[in-house]
C-alpha cells in the first residue's frame, strides 16, 4: 500500500499547519497505516507549531499508523531549528546532524508525563525561566503553579499520560512563549456532556469560567484554566492561545480585564494545544531571600 503523504505548508505559523493537518484528515477518513511527513517545502516555523508537530506524530502511532519523515535538508533554516530544538531525536532517536544542540533561546521540546512533570517544573524549567527571565523563584511562583495544575489537567482528560512541552525565549521584547500540548479527546468533547449545544470555540471559553467544570475525574476541580487566565493574563498582561477540535480561543488583556478573541475557521487540532505568552517585564520581582515582616 503507497504511504499516505501529508505536505507541511512553508510556513508553520498561526493557523497554517492546523488547517494542513484537518485537510490530511478530511482526505483520510480512516487513518492510513503509514504516514510520511513531507518537511521539503517549509520555510519558518514558530514554537507552537514545533509542539504540534511533535504531538501529531505521536498521536498518529499511538493510533497504530507508521509515521516517517521526508525532506530533511539541514540546509533549511527551519528544519535546522527543529534539528536544533531535539524533535528529530525525540522523534527518530538521533539528531539529524550531531553539531545540533539546544539553542541558547529554546527549552527542548519533550514528552512530559504527569509523574514526571513536578521535578521538571522545579529542576529544569524554573532554572531555565529565572536565567532567561531575570525574575527570581518567588516571582514566578504562581506561573509555576498555573504550569502544574495545566500539566494535571492533561492525565485528567486524556487516556494518555503525557503531553508535549516546548519553549522559547525572546529577549528583544522581555517575552517568553511555552506552548502545552495533549492528544486527548480535547475540550469541547469534555464540555458537551454538560453543555452540548456549544461550539468547539464557545467550549473553549465555557471551560476558562471561573469554577467551571465538566467533572470528567473526581480530581479535575475546574480550577486549571481559569487560574493561568488569572495569573498570566489578568495580573501579569500576557496572552494564553487554546485551540482544541474546530475551536479556537485567544485571551487577552484589555483595560485590566481578560477579553477573549474566536474563532471557528483556524484548522483542526486533535486533543488540546494551549500557547502561553509571558510579557516578564509584567512580572513583580520578589526576592527571594525576603523574610516576611512579623508583628506581636
Amino acid at each position: 500500500m503507497t504511504p499516505s503523504r501529508l505536505q507541511l505548508p512553508p510556513y508553520l505559523i498561526d493557523h497554517h499547519l492546523f488547517q494542513a493537518f484537518q485537510n490530511f484528515l478530511d482526505e483520510n477518513q480512516n487513518l492510513p497505516t503509514e504516514i510520511e511527513v513531507d518537511f521539503s517545502g517549509i520555510i519558518h516555523i514558530k514554537p507552537p507549531s514545533v509542539a504540534f508537530l511533535s504531538n501529531m506524530t505521536h498521536w498518529f502511532r499511538s493510533m497504530g499508523s507508521e509515521v516517517s519523515f521526508l525532506g530533511l535538508d539541514l540546509s533549511n533554516e527551519a528544519i535546522k531549528y527543529l534539528d536544533d530544538s531535539l524533535f528529530f531525536e525525540l522523534h527518530q532517536g538521533q539528531k539529524l546532524s550531531p553539531a545540533s544542540s539546544c539553542r541558547q533561546t529554546t527549552i527542548p521540546v519533550r514528552q512530559l508525563a504527569r509523574r514526571d512533570s513536578h521535578g521538571w517544573l522545579e529542576y529544569t524549567f524554573l532554572p531555565w525561566l529565572i536565567e532567561k527571565s531575570g525574575l527570581t523563584k518567588n516571582s514566578l511562583a504562581e506561573v509555576k503553579s498555573s504550569l502544574q495544575e495545566l500539566i494535571n489537567n492533561i492525565s485528567d482528560h486524556t487516556e494518555f499520560e503525557e503531553g508535549c512541552i516546548f519553549g522559547q525565549w525572546y529577549p528583544k521584547t522581555n517575552k517568553i512563549l511555552i506552548t502545552v500540548a495533549d492528544f486527548g479527546v480535547g475540550i469541547p468533547s469534555n464540555i458537551r456532556t454538560v453543555s452540548p449545544d456549544l461550539s468547539d470555540s464557545d467550549s473553549l471559553v465555557k471551560a476558562a469560567e471561573d469554577g467551571f467544570s465538566s467533572k470528567s475525574l473526581p480530581t479535575n476541580r475546574g480550577a486549571g484554566l481559569y487560574l493561568l487566565l488569572l495569573n498570566i493574563v489578568q495580573r501579569f498582561d500576557g496572552v494564553v492561545t487554546i485551540r482544541s477540535g474546530l475551536g479556537f480561543a485567544k485571551f487577552v488583556n484589555q483595560s485590566g480585564s481578560i477579553y477573549v478573541i474566536q474563532n471557528e475557521k483556524c484548522g483542526y487540532c486533535v486533543g488540546t494545544t494551549i500557547d502561553i505568552v509571558l510579557q516578564t517585564d509584567k512580572i513583580p520581582y520578589e526576592d527571594d531571600n525576603e523574610e516576611e515582616d512579623f508583628e506581636w
